[in-house]
């Protein structure tokens, strides 16, 4: 059996973070995040269920109001394609500040 370290709710936190973290990069695609997350370390970090939890994540972070969403006509298709809203880049700054404070936290328990 494989240990796991990570409770569901820190790794929602993650890829909800990360998401915003790649949306403010610049507009994206639900199955263009979805592709990008499903492969390398975030596919073994969360397994299998990683393109539903994108999927859930995005609609999540855009119901909180921290994603919009623009559609675009490609090729015949629509397309969904999301930007940060100010108050997303609002709760990333924060989240950063945070994982600051924490990450020094964490360093002093081995020193």
């Amino acid at each position: 059996m494989k240990d796991n370290y990570f409770g569901k709710e820190l790794k929602r936190m993650i890829l909800r973070m990360r998401i915003l973290v790649r949306i403010k990069q610049g507009p994206v695609y639900s199955y263009g995040l979805m592709k990008e997350f499903s492969k390398g370390h975030f596919a073994k970090f969360f397994g299998d269920d990683i393109k539903n939890d994108v999927y859930n994540t995005i609609k999540s972070l855009e119901q909180s109001g921290y994603i919009s969403v623009t559609t675009k006509s490609e090729d015949g298709r629509t397309k969904k394609y999301y930007k940060i809203t100010k108050r997303g880049d609002a709760v990333l700054s924060s989240a950063r500040k945070i994982q600051k404070e924490t990450m020094k936290q964490i360093s002093g328990l081995f020193e």
